[in-house]
């Protein structure tokens, strides 16, 4: 991720941006947003179905969900918290000069191969 030469975990930085974004003064809330209306200039969001936030710009950021292969093996690395990841950015630190496979296709694919070539000793691209 730019601005992390020596590579950074995915909790890592997040605790980072949220430390940053509390010494500007960030207003920081849990919870889920259950409403929304874009409808006047000032946007009014519902958090939890009660709370009504009034504000100039929402922005909306609602992840990503991996496509995995099905595999019984991957169940099995997946509950063990190794071996298997959907996340470069987040996991690529822990597979540093180690060998991994990539399976996927399209933009997505080549984004994490790309960054995995730079802290792993090898990457294979598997296309679907």
């Amino acid at each position: 991720f730019p601005g992390y030469p020596e590579g950074v975990t995915g909790p890592e930085m997040m605790m980072q941006l949220q430390a940053q974004a509390q010494r500007f003064e960030a207003d920081i809330r849990d919870g889920w947003i259950t409403k929304v209306d874009f409808s006047s200039a000032i946007h009014k969001v519902w958090v939890n179905e009660e709370k009504e936030i009034h504000c100039d710009t929402v922005i909306i950021s609602t992840g990503a969900s991996a496509k995995y292969l099905g595999l019984e093996s991957e169940q099995k690395y997946l509950q063990l918290g190794g071996g298997v990841s959907a996340c470069a950015v987040c996991d690529g630190f822990f597979y540093r000069n180690q060998e991994v496979v990539i399976v996927g296709a399209g933009d997505s694919a080549c984004e994490e191969a790309h960054y995995l070539s730079k802290l792993c000793k090898k990457v294979t691209m598997l296309v679907r």
